[in-house]
């Protein structure tokens, strides 16, 4: 059976676009992973069989990309978490010893102090509270991926704004 490879993208990219989103996948990453869907098709559309309905394979190989990109990012956010706690624990030793660990509590406390309350709210239930990013989300009604976004950014804010609190008080 001969395939036509443009005209199977023209009339399913919509519908294969919406199933990754639908899957959970960021809005920026959908482009990305629907592009690697029909490039993995290309490559083995020979493979294709024939009793099974085109748009189906392709949603067959979209959901096995997308268990994909979901793993990578598991192994990506855990790997963070490591780096960022190794990160903290150097900061503090090396705000030790320029300045007094009370100093750090306070530019912490402080910089805490300036978040949006939601930024709080999910920092507070990740530490504080121990619970898990997809425990989070479901208080919030959102997705785990999000849910580990905003730490991302909210942990990036805080350890900027520590460091600029420290250098100024260091400075001054």
């Amino acid at each position: 059976m001969e395939l036509d490879f443009d005209a199977i993208v023209r009339q399913t990219q919509l519908r294969i676009r919406a199933y990754i989103a639908g899957m959970g996948v960021f809005p920026q990453d959908v482009d990305d992973l629907a592009q690697d869907v029909y490039m993995e098709f290309y490559r083995h559309m020979d493979k294709t069989p024939p009793d099974v309905p085109v748009e189906a394979w392709l949603k067959g190989i979209a959901r096995n990309l997308c268990r994909n990109h979901f793993r990578r990012s598991a192994r990506r956010d855990r790997l963070h978490d490591q780096a960022i706690a190794e990160i903290l624990a150097r900061t503090q030793s090396a705000a030790a010893r320029l300045t007094d660990e009370s100093d750090v509590g306070a530019a912490l406390e402080g910089c805490f102090q300036k978040l949006p309350e939601d930024s709080r709210r999910i920092l507070i239930m990740r530490y504080a509270e121990e619970r898990s990013s997809s425990a989070i989300a479901a208080a919030l009604g959102s997705t785990a991926e999000a849910v580990r976004s905003a730490l991302y950014r909210v942990r990036s804010a805080l350890k900027e704004c520590v460091a600029s609190s420290l250098a100024a008080e260091s400075s001054s």
